[in-house]
């Protein structure tokens, strides 16, 4: 028994032992694999790095070479360029020159001779004259858009000018208080080459002056405690302004990139800010810009942005202006619902929607996006809108009783029946009523006079012309006359008979059958 109870000890320990080594292997199992996979990743992670990384290298690489031969290109074009540079400011000298010298021969053009007269100061470099003569032709806005860029171009340091005008301008302020910031963003616009999308090539000497009069501006419209920490506040034409003035001489390396971001972001609603932003370099940057847009609702200043940095496969037109148009809407409706059904109220939504069509719209046709989003049944809208506006706004117009000219008949005049009034079963035609109700104005020519031959009822209120020239009208007993063919069409009696009276006369006394008078 002793023996057997040793034996089974020994074998429940060797079980043990060989459950502890079972265990001891499934671990360190487990530890293998989970390190393989480890080592995998980490080897799968650094094939994919070196993959990139030999990528970049290719990249780098071919744009090194590209750089190194549009560095040779340029290089062997220069002198070129160099003569054909100097052979137009000595032909613009030239010419200048020869005006000055002959003022008689090469006067100012006409007054109505727009484009002479840019080009005229521009090649005269009288900057003061021409952002005079700019802010002074508002009128003629179409005219300068098109003509201010080849007109600067004529000048001989087309730099120059524009810093010359800039520096001016911020010495002479308007006396009036009236907005002359369009003519000096005019002339910024025009050193932007490609509607604003690369920035010029100017000496540095014009860059410090220009930096100088950026830094005079800013501290003019700017506010002075804010600038200093990158958040200066500025108007929408100032800031406008202000960025053109760096992307034209390139300043952007010389301003903090935030402040900048910070103003194309503040004023986005502006038409030329994509433009702007573009010229600055800022194509990668705008991504976080369209989003702030799309976020604060204002889709269709996201969409110019993307039609000009063409992020238009990360940002759909064709999707933000849905998205605009259902927000449009949504508001429009809001507006009226609740009961709120007030004239006021309507007249706001439908404004609101209007404005939000003619914003589409004008954005679809600009950017170009008719085979994206279709703008027909905005239109269609739109008219209806502006048709229900415009009914709304005609004035009521009451009718008027006009007063009838008497008439010739059988070459005797009558005169104008009196308005009829009501009539019911029991009233007669208010021209036969006893007691007629007395018109407003009778013409003195009304009242009877004794030529020979004329009969007429000469009763007590009678009066002869002088009379009642005489009188005032609240004395003068006005008279009553219906023609005969009425009196006896209607009343089956003669005219002067007894039944019918006229008040102011004596109506029992007989009349003779005599020619009966008419008014003359």
């Amino acid at each position: 028994m002793a023996a057997e109870a040793i034996a089974n000890e020994r074998i429940l320990k060797h079980l043990d032992n060989l459950e502890a080594q079972q265990s001891l292997l499934a671990n360190c199992t487990l530890l293998w694999k989970s390190l393989s996979d480890h080592f995998s990743s980490l080897h799968q992670t650094l094939a994919g790095r070196s993959q990139s990384l030999d990528a970049d290298l290719q990249s780098l690489e071919s744009n090194t070479q590209q750089s190194l031969d549009a560095i040779s290109q340029r290089e062997s074009s220069l002198p070129d360029r160099e003569s054909a540079a100097a052979d137009a400011i000595r032909e613009r000298r030239d010419a200048v020159l020869a005006e000055i010298e002959l003022p008689d021969a090469h006067g100012p053009p006409a007054a109505n001779d727009l484009r002479g007269l840019l080009r005229w100061y521009a090649r005269r470099m009288d900057s003061a004259g021409l952002w005079r003569l700019v802010a002074s032709r508002r009128k003629d806005l179409a005219a300068l858009r098109r003509e201010m860029t080849d007109a600067v171009a004529q000048s001989v340091d087309p730099a120059r000018l524009v810093i010359d005008a800039a520096e001016d301008f911020l010495s002479h302020p308007s006396e009036d208080g009236a907005d002359r910031n369009w003519a000096l963003g005019m002339l910024l616009r025009s050193l932007l080459e490609s509607e604003g999308r690369k920035a010029p090539e100017v000496a540095e000497s014009m860059k410090e002056r220009a930096m100088a009069v950026a830094e005079s501006w800013r501290e003019k419209f700017g506010t002075k405690g804010e600038v200093e920490e990158g958040r200066g506040e500025m108007g929408g034409s100032e800031a406008q302004i202000f960025l053109q003035m760096v992307a034209a001489f390139g300043l952007r390396s010389r301003f903090v990139e935030e402040y900048l971001k910070m103003l194309i972001m503040d004023h986005a609603s502006r038409k030329e800010m994509a433009k702007i932003a573009t010229a600055l370099g800022f194509r990668e940057q705008l991504t976080d810009v369209i989003d702030e847009l799309v976020k604060s609702g204002k889709e269709i200043e996201a969409v110019y942005f993307v039609h000009e940095s063409g992020l238009s496969e990360r940002f759909p037109p064709d999707s933000l202006l849905k998205s605009y148009l259902q927000a449009s809407r949504k508001k429009a409706n809001s507006l009226v619902k609740d009961g709120n059904t007030s004239s006021a109220a309507k007249q706001e939504s439908g404004n609101l929607e209007i404005s939000a069509l003619k914003s589409i719209i004008k954005c679809v046709e600009f950017c170009n996006l008719e085979s994206k989003f279709s703008t027909d049944g905005l239109k269609k809208r739109l008219a209806l809108l502006e048709k229900i506006k415009a009914e709304k706004k005609k004035p009521v117009t009451s009718k008027k009783s006009q007063t009838k000219r008497p008439r010739m008949t059988d070459g005797t005049m009558t005169t104008p029946r009196p308005v009829k009034a009501t009539r019911t079963t029991n009233t007669p035609y208010a021209s036969y009523s006893r007691n007629p109700p007395a018109l407003s104005h009778i013409p003195q020519a009304r009242h009877t006079y004794g030529f020979p031959g004329q009969g007429g009822y000469d009763g007590p209120a009678s009066a002869s012309y002088a009379a009642v020239r005489s009188q005032s009208p609240a004395t003068v007993t006005q008279q009553y006359y219906v023609h005969d063919d009425i009196g006896a069409r209607r009343s089956g009696i003669p005219y002067g008979g007894p039944s019918i009276g006229y008040s102011g006369y004596d109506y029992k006394a007989p009349v003779p059958p005599t020619q009966p008078s008419y008014p003359h």
